[in-house]
């Protein structure tokens, strides 16, 4: 009887977990021999840069004082406003 053993081959996996691509190269051995991969958000275009750094940034922000402050203050400041605006109206 003849054994009928294959011999082993070098293959090539191909795979994508969710947004990640890559390729497996197996070698004769039965282990990982070479591995490529796609990561594409390292590799950043200079207009990706540019608007990480300039639009997307954290804006700057009044103190928790400052904004309470100001909600309190606004219908006060409203209603002075609507009140100028309408003696102005109704002068002749």
């Amino acid at each position: 009887m003849a054994e009928n053993k294959k011999q082993p081959v070098k293959r090539e996996y191909t795979y994508q977990v969710g947004w990640k691509k890559g390729k497996l190269e197996i070698g004769e051995n039965g282990r990982v021999t070479g591995a490529e991969s796609s990561i594409l958000f390292m590799e950043k275009k200079l207009w990706v840069h540019l608007l990480d750094r300039f639009v997307w940034r954290k804006t700057p922000a009044m103190p928790n004082v400052c904004l309470t402050v100001a909600v309190a203050l606004l219908p006060a400041m409203i209603f002075v406003l609507t009140w100028a605006l309408a003696f102005l109206l109704s002068r002749p």
